[in-house]
C-alpha cells in the first residue's frame, strides 16, 4: 500500500519544488524585467542556469530586495524537475500497478 503513495508524494514534492523556484525567480529578476534593463526572455534563461546577463540583472537589481532573499539559483529548478520526473518513473504508477490490485 505505501509503495503506491510514492508517486504522488513525489508529484506534489516534485512539484512544490518547481513552484518554489519560479517564485524565487520572479523575486530575483522580477524587478529587472518590470524597469526593463533585460528582457523576460533573457530572464527566462536564468531560470534554467547562469550566464553573464544573468549576474548582471542580479547585480542590478541588488538595492531592491530584502536583505533576506538569496539570490536565484538554477539548481533548485532542476532538483524540482528531477523529483517530478521520478514521480513519473515510480513503481505503482499506471495500468500495470491497477492489474497488480486486482
Amino acid at each position: 500500500m505505501r509503495m503506491f503513495r510514492l508517486p504522488v508524494v513525489l508529484l506534489g514534492l516534485g512539484a512544490l519544488a518547481l513552484a518554489a523556484s519560479g517564485v524565487w525567480w520572479w523575486i530575483t529578476y522580477g524587478d529587472v524585467i518590470r524597469y526593463d534593463y533585460i528582457s523576460a526572455r533573457e530572464a527566462g534563461v536564468c531560470l534554467l542556469g547562469d550566464s553573464d546577463i544573468c549576474r548582471l540583472a542580479r547585480a542590478l537589481c541588488r538595492g531592491a530586495h530584502p536583505v533576506s532573499v538569496v539570490a536565484y539559483r538554477a539548481a533548485a529548478f532542476w532538483v524540482g524537475l528531477a523529483i517530478l520526473s521520478a514521480s513519473l518513473m515510480a513503481p505503482g504508477r499506471g495500468a500495470a500497478s491497477s492489474a497488480q490490485k486486482n
